[in-house]
C-alpha cells in the first residue's frame, strides 16, 4: 500500500534553497530528527544541486529495517506499511510497488547508501526543514494533531494533576484506555460518556474521536504521570494500517479527551458502547495475531533436538502462535485459536520428520507461552532455512477466509508458494499474500511466513478449521510448499 506524504509546497520551498545550498561546496549540513541531532559518521553531502542524505541513519531512527543485497546492489527498507527498494547508481526507487523517480541517482560511499533529501521526506512521512542560518536539515515525524480551542485558534496540552480534582463540567472520568492487538480500542470509564463523532484528518491519515466534558481519573493520571506525562498516553501496534493510538487532555473548556488513531490508510471503523465502556473498532487487514499484551518468562522447546542427518539437510522451525496464558482469538464455537495452532503444528511436524533432507523444529510443543522475540531467536540462532508461524484470524463475524503473510522482500516468493499450498489445504476464500511487520517474520533471518488459515469469528470457518481431515489436509499442504520451496521432491 501507498504511504505517501503530501507537502508540495513545503517541499518546493526546500527545492528552492538547494540549488543555494549547492553553490557553497563546503558546507556540511548537520542532520536532526525531532529535534535532536543525528549523531553519525556518514554526514549528509550536497551533490550538485541536491542534498544527499544516508538513507540507513535515517530508517533505522525510526524503526525501519534496512537490508543490503550485494549481488543487486539493492538496498530495502521495510517497517510492515512501507516497503522501499533502491539500486545503487539509479535514479529510480520502488515504493510499495510504485516506481518513483529520484532528484538524483542514489549512490554508495564507505557502505553507507545517499538519497536525495526530498525523496526521504515524501517516502518516510517526515516533514522536512531548511534551517538556512544553522545550514541544519530538520527531519520531523508526524505529531499529534492540535485540538482547537472555543472555535478559534489553537489548544495545547493542558496538565491535569494526578491529585487535583477534575473540572466541574466533567461528567466522566476516564479509567483506562487499551488495545486488544486484534483491532478493539477499549475506554473503560465512570460516569456519562458522550463522544462527539469520529472524524478523519489527512497528511498523514487520522482518525479523530473528541469526548468532551470528560477528564482521566486521578488514578488513571497518576499512572500517566508515572510514564512520563499526566495527561497523554502513547500505544504502539504492530499492524499494517493502525500504527499507533495517542490519547489527550487537549483542552479545559469544556475538559475534553481526544484519542487519535494513526492509520497508514484509512479504514473501516464503527464505535459502540458498553456498560462502562466504549470501543472502537478498526477494521484491519492485517492484524497483529502475534500480540500478547503481558511480559511473561520465556520458554522454547524445540522438538527433534540437535539435527543427526545429512549435513546439507534444511532446518525448518514451526511455530504454534500464541500459547499458555494467551490463546489468542477464542472461536464462535468456544475454541482457542491456540489450540488450532498447536494442533497443525504437530501434525505438520509429524510429517517433516519423515522427510530425510528436512529436520523439523518447533518453538513451542504444548501449550506453554513464549515471548515473540524468543520465538525469532531460536530460529535466527538454529540458523534455520524457513519459518512457518501458524496462526487463524478473527474479526467480523461476516469475513471469512484464508490469508497468508510476509515482511521482508525476500520472503515474498515462499509467501506465494505457501498460500497456493494453503488455498488447497484449508478449501477456504481466498484473501490473498499480504505484507505486514509481524514481529516473528520481521525479525527472522531467513525466509518467513505466517499464516492465517481462516477466520475464527465466522462459524462456517471455525467449523471447517476444527475438523480433523481439514487439518491434516492443511498439514499435507504446508510440507508440499516447504518441499517446493526447498526444490525437494
Amino acid at each position: 500500500m501507498k504511504k505517501f506524504v503530501t507537502m508540495m509546497l513545503l517541499m518546493s520551498f526546500v527545492c528552492a534553497l538547494l540549488p543555494g545550498i549547492g553553490q557553497a561546496a563546503t558546507v556540511v549540513p548537520k542532520l536532526f530528527l525531532d529535534g535532536n541531532v543525528i549523531q553519525t559518521d556518514a554526514q549528509p553531502r550536497i551533490v550538485k544541486s541536491s542534498t544527499m542524505v544516508p538513507m540507513r541513519v535515517i530508517a533505522e531512527q525510526l524503526g525501519y529495517s534496512v537490508d543490503w543485497n550485494s549481488k543487486t546492489r539493492e538496498v530495502t527498507i521495510a517497517d510492515g506499511s512501507t516497503l522501499i527498494v533502491l539500486t545503487a547508481d539509479q535514479d529510480v526507487a520502488v515504493v510499495n510497488g510504485t516506481s518513483v523517480k529520484l532528484d538524483a541517482p542514489a549512490f554508495i560511499d564507505k557502505g553507507v547508501t545517499y538519497v536525495p533529501l526530498r525523496f526521504v521526506g515524501q517516502n518516510l512521512g517526515l516533514t522536512v526543514r531548511w534551517e538556512q542560518t544553522t545550514k541544519s536539515v530538520y527531519l520531523i515525524t508526524p505529531a499529534m494533531p492540535e485540538l482547537p480551542s472555543n472555535g478559534a485558534g489553537v489548544g495545547a496540552p493542558v496538565t491535569q494533576p494526578a491529585a487535583e480534582k477534575p473540572a466541574a463540567d466533567t461528567s466522566a472520568l476516564i479509567e483506562s484506555i487499551n488495545y486488544n492487538g486484534m483491532g478493539r480500542i477499549t475506554i473503560k470509564y465512570d460516569g456519562q460518556l458522550t463522544p462527539n463523532n469520529a472524524f478523519w484528518l489527512e497528511n498523514p491519515d487520522r482518525l479523530v474521536i473528541d469526548i468532551p466534558n470528560t477528564a482521566f481519573s486521578p488514578e488513571y493520571s497518576a499512572a500517566l504521570a508515572a510514564a512520563g506525562s499526566r495527561s497523554e498516553g502513547k500505544i504502539i501496534t504492530e499492524t499494517l494500517n493502525l500504527k499507533s493510538i495517542r490519547y489527550s487532555l487537549f483542552s479545559s473548556d469544556p475538559s475534553t479527551v481526544r484519542v487519535v488513531l494513526d492509520m497508514a490508510v484509512k479504514s473501516e471503523y464503527q464505535v459502540s458502547s458498553g456498560e462502562g465502556e466504549y470501543y472502537i473498532d478498526v477494521a484491519l487487514t492485517d492484524v497483529p495475531a502475534d500480540a500478547i499484551t503481558e511480559p511473561a518468562p520465556s520458554q522454547v522447546i524445540p522438538v527433534g533436538g540437535t539435527p543427526s542427518g545429512s549435513p546439507t539437510g534444511y532446518k525448518v522451525v514451526i511455530d504454534p502462535g500464541h500459547g499458555g496464558k494467551d490463546p489468542g482469538a477464542i472461536s464462535v464455537i468456544g475454541k482457542a485459536e491456540k489450540e488450532y495452532n498447536l494442533a497443525i503444528a504437530l501434525k505438520v511436524n509429524a510429517l517433516l520428520e519423515k522427510e530425510p533432507m528436512i529436520q523439523p523444529y518447533l518453538t513451542r510443543s504444548t501449550d506453554v507461552f513464549i515471548e515473540l522475540e524468543d520465538r525469532a531467536k531460536f530460529a535466527n540462532n538454529l540458523k534455520a532455512d524457513l519459518f512457518i508461524s501458524i496462526h487463524a484470524n478473527s474479526y467480523k463475524s461476516t469475513i471469512r477466509g484464508t490469508e497468508t503473510y510476509y515482511s521482508r522482500a525476500d520472503s515474498k516468493a515462499f509467501a506465494d508458494i505457501m498460500h497456493k499450498q494453503l488455498l488447497v489445504g484449508t478449501g477456504l476464500p481466498d484473501r490473498k499474500v499480504r505484507q505486514a511487520g509481524f514481529l516473528v517474520i520481521r525479525k527472522t533471518n531467513m525466509p518467513a511466513v505466517l499464516l492465517e488459515s481462516g477466520y475464527l469469528s465466522n462459524r462456517e470457518d471455525a467449523t471447517v478449521l476444527f475438523t480433523e481431515s481439514v487439518q491434516d489436509r492443511t498439514a499435507a499442504r504446508i510440507v508440499a510448499a516447504i518441499k517446493e520451496q526447498l526444490k525437494l521432491k
